[in-house]
């Protein structure tokens, strides 16, 4: 008899169960938990939502990926512009490059080697999309381009994009040959990459004179347009970014990126300046 009375003791709760999950005007009026409430809420907020696409990469097991800002307005056909460039990295000093640059709200190309790109350092690719710099393809290893085989040549090409798009989610638009050696066969491989040649109209010869204040002088001598040459490898060079900036800040300069200032480069073309 207890028995009996327990099994339909317990069919009556189970029914009950049901009408009480069936009743819609039942369910309004429980209370949602907290953790479902945050949940509905996040769901309808872009910025979460976007980060949240974003960082969902089959098989990524790091940070989730960066979100780069907006792309900004400029016309350059008005705007003093200059593109300042720095190849070789990154490397140990590009953090605080990054930390000078983002205090003068300045903005600037970075083009990367794919070996450069470690453990280490690949946080620093992926701070330079977040605060809206460009990245682009500076070899895998520093190779001079028009001495490779063709297989040789897209290898270095293709294995730098696919690094950086591995740790940035970015697939850069630009290249930078190494020392500026370039023929038709990487004209050729640039196109089938879709990659822009990204010259420069200004060297700074950081590379050659370790000087702070002769880098500063002479990346001060820019003209509007110009796409300057430097190397953030070198701490000289990033102690230089805070002088050149303040020269270039009184003679009206906007700091640009090479895609800000050249609109649309076209895949495989050379570009020197605006």
């Amino acid at each position: 008899m207890r028995i009996g009375s327990v099994l339909l003791a317990l069919l009556v709760l189970a029914g009950c169960g049901q009408v009480r999950a069936s009743d819609p005007d039942a369910a309004a009026q429980a209370p949602m938990p907290e953790a479902m409430r945050q949940a509905r809420a996040a769901r309808f907020d872009p910025g979460v939502l976007r980060l949240r696409l974003v960082g969902a990469q089959p098989g990524w097991p790091g940070p989730r990926l960066p979100v780069a800002p907006p792309p900004r307005r400029i016309d350059c056909t008005h705007a003093r512009c200059v593109a300042l460039t720095f190849d070789d990295g990154p490397g140990e000093n590009t953090g605080r490059l990054l930390d000078i640059l983002a205090a003068h709200h300045a903005r600037a190309t970075f083009f990367l080697l794919g070996q450069m790109v470690t453990k280490e350092t690949q946080g620093f690719v992926r701070r330079m999309v977040a605060e809206g710099h460009e990245v682009g393809n500076h070899s895998w290893d520093h190779a001079s381009l028009t001495g490779l085989s063709g297989e040789a040549l897209a290898r270095e090409l293709e294995r730098t994009q696919a690094v950086v798009r591995q740790v940035a989610g970015v697939r850069m638009r630009l290249m930078r040959p190494p020392y500026g050696a370039t023929d038709h066969k990487v004209e050729e491989a640039t196109r089938r990459e879709g990659l822009s040649q990204i010259m420069w109209a200004l060297d700074t010869l950081d590379w050659r004179d370790r000087n702070a204040g002769i880098v500063a002088g002479r990346c001060g001598a820019a003209k509007p347009g110009d796409i300057v040459l430097m190397h953030d490898i070198h701490p000289t060079t990033v102690e230089a970014v805070p002088r050149l900036l303040d020269e270039l800040d009184r003679k009206g300069y906007t700091y640009v990126t090479v895609s800000e200032l050249l609109g649309s480069p076209v895949p495989g073309k050379q570009y020197f300046n605006r």
